[in-house]
C-alpha cells in the first residue's frame, strides 16, 4: 500500500511568500501610480496649490478624450474657483485604447455619487483628465461612471 505524499511546511511557505510578492508587484507597479496620482491632485485643489495642479492635469476638448492638451494658467484658475470636497477611492478599472491606456478610479463623492477620475499617461507622466467644458456631474475633472463598463 502506497503511503500519501505530505507536502511540507516549507513548500506551503515558498507557495505563499511567491504569491504575495506577486501580489505586491501588481499593487505597486500597477494600481499604485494612478491613485497616487489622484492623492496628489486632491492634495493640489486642497491646497489651492496652482503649480501642482498645472503638473497634475490634461485637459480633453470633448468626451471621447481624444484631444488632450496642457492646462493653460486660466485653465487651473478656474478649475481652483469650484468647490472640491474630498471622496473615496473604491476602485480601479482600466481600459485600454488603441492609442493608450486611461485609468479609471472610481470614487464616491461627498454627495454619495459614484464618479471616476480618469488618468492617463502624457508627455511621459500620468495625469487626471480634466473636460474644458462644465459638464453635468459636480466637477469638470469627475466623469460619469457605470459599474457595468
Amino acid at each position: 500500500m502506497k503511503m500519501p505524499q505530505r507536502r511540507s511546511v516549507l513548500w506551503f511557505t515558498g507557495i505563499l511568500l511567491a504569491c504575495s510578492i506577486a501580489l505586491g508587484y501588481d499593487y505597486i507597479f500597477l494600481y499604485d501610480p494612478p491613485i497616487r496620482t489622484v492623492r496628489k491632485f486632491e492634495t493640489a485643489m486642497g491646497w489651492g496649490d496652482i503649480q501642482a495642479v498645472k503638473s497634475l492635469i490634461v485637459m480633453s476638448s470633448n468626451m471621447d478624450l481624444q484631444n488632450l492638451r496642457e492646462p493653460t494658467d486660466e485653465d487651473v484658475k478656474e478649475l481652483l474657483t469650484e468647490p472640491f470636497h474630498v471622496g473615496r477611492i473604491l476602485d480601479l478599472r482600466l481600459r485600454a485604447d488603441d492609442k493608450r491606456k486611461f485609468h479609471y478610479v472610481v470614487y464616491r463623492n461627498a454627495d454619495a455619487q459614484v464618479y471616476a477620475f480618469i488618468v492617463t499617461e502624457f508627455g511621459g507622466r500620468l495625469h487626471v483628465v480634466v473636460s474644458d467644458k462644465r459638464t453635468a456631474t459636480p466637477s469638470r475633472y469627475l466623469w460619469e461612471y457605470t459599474w457595468t463598463y
